[in-house]
């Protein structure tokens, strides 16, 4: 091997390097996201006897920082297009700092449920955010990869709320812990609002402000000059074409592709496991385990496994690209639910509960849960694409609030119906076969392509 050969393959492997770590960066936005929501689950069974609460109020509890997911999209779309994205993930974190104080010292549920929506502002403005910067840095031949860091970030996030949870339940009271597991958040939005700070900004928004040789440089150090220059011209070629107003995203063809952004965030939640992700705990509990250390740290297990099969995910996703992987999921899903709501139904426990609800986390992992991430930020030109993601988004938000809203009363009312909760996991079942449809018959395949290229195949439709 001459010196060129080994000069390129240095600045190769340097350039992967660069993309990796700024991916990592953003995706700790999805961390924070995990995190946030992922302490309501450990949490939640002391808010209920702290606070007396009745279902439809624990419904509400948990939910109250979805709720404020829905809103915060729009000011992301907002944000994302006037300051950039950098700077729109900077303001998130501010927001759940107070949340994270706040939630901590709450003395009525009225005060907590008002901060955690405010916190949920925050998870919402990072949720356009970080998956979008991530999109429009990453090269196509690794968009895939490196845009399920946001995915991964969000279940490390779920792993890591539990078991502060469990270590806090451990050696604090209860009537304290569960503040301390809201404060301990701090600590993750100082790093990540240290990070960003070293982030460049994303090359399609510079481009979009005219900052052409800027938004170049971060080309060439993402994948190369050649590459670079003939991304540039891409961009500017799309920009050139598109108008940016709401007008276009609801014209022929990219209304479409709203559509499709809109069913891939309904099937992200309700085919199952984000509806019930929430109330793992709880769910043991109703499965005759008392010990509520115990049964968070089982909750800590499963998102464990949820890891993992993110894990596998990273490595399958621009190998076998993402409509496989979908359909995939959801027919292994819709079994999946079957089995869980049997199980329930016929009261069985022990070990056979942590186990049903482990298999849910793998098409969840696989698919389910970080294809809407990604594709939601791939499949709209870049002047539109913050207006299309916060819409995308704030769907996402409202179909997640409407699980952690209504699942205490879906199971409540399969118990009046069925005898058992189990009639609330055959309900996911039956929506797993209609997300199975939507992957063989709508969902396009991204794999490998420009973000161009996915755009201008959308005025041909």
């Amino acid at each position: 091997m001459n010196m060129n050969d080994v000069s390129n393959e240095i600045g190769a492997r340097r350039r992967g390097i660069f993309a990796l770590a700024i991916a990592f960066v953003a995706a700790i936005g999805g961390f924070l996201f995990g995190f946030d929501l992922g302490l309501i689950g450990a949490a939640n069974p002391f808010l209920r006897d702290q606070f007396h609460l009745s279902p439809s109020q624990l419904g509400f509890a948990t939910g109250s920082a979805a709720l404020g997911c829905v809103f915060g999209p729009f000011l992301g779309a907002w944000s994302c297009d006037a300051v950039g994205r950098k700077r729109t993930m900077i303001f998130a974190s501010l927001l759940l700092a107070a949340s994270a104080i706040v939630t901590a010292i709450a003395r009525d549920i009225t005060t907590f449920n008002i901060f955690r929506i405010v916190g949920g502002v925050g998870v919402g403005l990072c949720s356009v955010a970080s998956p979008m910067y991530i999109a429009e840095v990453a090269p196509p031949r690794k968009r895939g990869s490196l845009g399920l860091m946001y995915q991964l970030a969000i279940v490390a996030g779920h792993i890591t709320a539990p078991l502060v949870g469990f270590l806090l339940v451990s050696f604090l009271d209860d009537s304290i812990s569960w503040r301390w597991m809201f404060a301990s958040e701090m600590i993750f939005v100082v790093i990540f609002v240290v990070f960003v700070f070293y982030l460049p900004r994303s090359p399609r928004w510079l481009a979009e402000q005219g900052h052409f040789d800027e938004a170049l440089g971060v080309l060439v150090k993402v994948d190369g000059a050649e590459y670079g220059e003939k991304e540039m011209e891409e961009i500017k070629s799309s920009l050139e074409q598109e108008s940016g107003g709401f007008s276009e995203l609801f014209g022929p063809g990219f209304r479409y592709a709203l559509l499709i952004g809109i069913l891939l965030a309904f099937f992200n939640n309700w085919t199952g496991w984000s509806v019930m992700g929430g109330y793992i705990p709880i769910l043991f509990e109703k499965s005759g385990l008392e010990d509520r250390a115990v049964a968070i740290l089982r909750f800590a297990v499963t998102y464990g496994f949820m890891g993992l099969m993110t894990l596998v995910a990273l490595w399958l996703v621009d190998r076998v690209g993402r409509r496989p992987l979908w359909i995939f999921a959801s027919i292994l899903m819709a079994i999946v639910t079957a089995i869980t709501g049997a199980v329930f139904h016929y009261e069985l426990s022990g070990g056979i509960v942590l186990l049903v609800i482990i298999l849910c986390t793998v098409p969840h992992g696989l698919a389910l849960g970080p294809l809407p991430w990604l594709m939601m930020s791939e499949i709209f030109p870049t002047r539109i694409r913050a207006k299309a993601v916060a819409i995308t988004t704030t769907f996402l938000w409202i179909t997640i609030y409407s699980g952690a809203q209504l699942f205490p009363l879906l199971t409540d009312y399969s118990e009046k119906i069925c005898g058992s909760i189990g009639g609330a996991f055959w309900l996911f079942s039956v929506i797993c076969l209609l997300s199975t449809a939507f992957g063989l018959t709508m969902m396009p395949e991204t794999k490998g392509r420009t973000l161009e290229e996915i755009a201008e195949d959308w005025k041909r439709t």
